[in-house]
């Protein structure tokens, strides 16, 4: 006797997204923009997980968004918090996750850097009372934004917009779970990696040497980078030989010439090929927020103030 093939009931629209979310969105927050896109994106189907979907009566419109919207609040699979921006919702049974991959998943363009980085990869002992965050200055943010939105919808694009759906937008967060974020906007945002299977994205060790030297106030201090490069240098200098030499400034490689040379006791030579980058009979300094000090170095035109 053979078998007839099983066939799956219908499932409402309603639940078809409910379970999308919890299949296909691993963050622990998702945006009221995601929410739409992951709406826009199963309408587009007559079928999901092998089931028929019993569409909305007003297919896709800014009434059957807020229906779903409403319906996941109501059945306690998306979750308001104060705590969160109001364009956020959380997921539940996440709530494990990190101030880190929160900020993560909140902005997707942005990324865990300056001291919170060096805390990831083991290169400083002190403990940040704050999450230091990197993200796109506004017209960049936009920009990726616009780039994004067209990546995510492709054909669909019209219709979302039509239907005056929530565009991707930036939410300005200064504090999750009680701890403070600190986050630096610049057009030059977009150097990091993924990690823990993409759930947050943070500067890579030979980056995160660059910020140390570009931004040590936002790293501990000249002092405690100068302490950390005399530290841990030496395990990762193919790294930050490739970053400042493709990435730094003329400054940056004159500021980590002087620290691996006299600080760290490393001579190579792509470090001695930096001496280019040093102006002669300037007034460069070591720390640049600093006093002027009178102790020089010769080879690398530098006031040593720190």
């Amino acid at each position: 006797m053979s078998l007839m093939p099983t066939s799956f009931p219908p499932i409402s629209w309603r639940d078809a997204l409910d379970l999308k979310l919890r299949e296909e969105h691993p963050q622990p927050v998702i945006s009221n923009h995601a929410l739409a896109v992951a709406l826009a994106c199963l309408l587009s189907k007559p079928e999901y997980a092998g089931r028929t979907i019993r569409p909305p009566r007003n297919g896709l419109a800014r009434e059957t968004y807020v229906a779903a919207r409403a319906a996941l609040i109501e059945r306690g699979a998306l979750l308001p918090d104060k705590g969160l921006p109001s364009t956020q919702l959380r997921i539940p049974g996440r709530r494990d996750a990190s101030p880190g991959e929160i900020m993560c998943a909140i902005d997707p363009f942005g990324h865990v850097a300056f001291l919170s980085a060096m805390e990831f990869h083991g290169l400083t002992n002190r403990l940040p009372k704050l999450l230091y965050f990197a993200t796109f200055d506004a017209a960049s943010w936009k920009q990726h934004a616009r780039e994004r939105t067209v990546r995510e919808l492709g054909p669909l694009l019209p219709a979302f917009v039509e239907a005056e759906l929530p565009a991707l937008q930036y939410s300005r967060v200064t504090k999750l779970n009680g701890v403070v974020v600190e986050t630096l906007r610049t057009k030059d945002a977009g150097h990091w990696r993924n990690t823990m299977n993409g759930a947050l994205r943070v500067t890579g060790i030979g980056r995160t040497f660059l910020d140390m030297i570009q931004n040590p106030d936002l790293c501990g201090g000249i002092r405690h980078v100068i302490e950390v490069f005399e530290e841990h240098a030496q395990a990762h200098i193919a790294a930050i030989l490739n970053e400042f030499s493709a990435n730094g400034g003329k400054i940056d490689r004159v500021r980590a010439g002087y620290i691996l040379n006299d600080r760290c006791g490393i001579d190579l030579p792509e470090i001695d090929a930096w001496c280019v980058d040093a102006a002669r009979g300037g007034s460069r300094k070591l720390d640049a927020h600093a006093e002027y000090a009178s102790v020089f170095s010769e080879k690398w035109s530098l006031s040593i103030n720190a």
